[in-house]
């Protein structure tokens, strides 16, 4: 009788491992892909607010400063500026994923990069006589 019970509650939990690991993987899959939306939406955002603050500044003059606390995803890459372009690239399950925004600007040397950075951040944005720089 006992050798019954056992094998009988072997199945039960064999059948309900059997339904669950499969609903478990389906969760955790459907949340990853809404994590990466937030993501490319944040970095989204990231772009547009550096792009508009370096407008900003640039149409002040010379001499023209603002600090900016930029928020971007945890799988940020990199934050660069390329000639009139701000690119926040991210990493994703289907590869890299790069926001950019358009600016008025002229960047100071051409090309400039925040480097490898994921949170939120302060940046200062500042337009000398040879175009807007970014620091911090």
């Amino acid at each position: 009788m006992k050798g019954q019970i056992s094998f009988e509650l072997l199945v039960t939990v064999g059948v309900v491992l059997a339904f669950t690991i499969p609903v478990l993987f389906l969760m955790f899959s459907m949340t990853s892909v809404g994590y990466e939306d937030t993501a490319k939406a944040q970095a989204d955002a990231s772009a547009r607010t550096l792009a508009d603050t370096m407008n900003s500044v640039y149409s002040q003059g010379k001499d023209a400063q603002r600090s900016l606390l930029l928020n971007v995803p945890a799988t940020t890459e990199n934050i660069s500026v390329v000639g009139s372009e701000v690119i926040v690239r991210i990493k994703t399950n289907s590869g890299s994923f790069e926001a950019v925004a358009p600016t008025i600007a002229k960047v100071k040397g051409g090309a400039q990069s925040v480097g490898k950075r994921s949170g939120l951040f302060k940046i200062i944005v500042t337009n000398t006589a040879d175009g807007v720089a970014l620091s911090g």
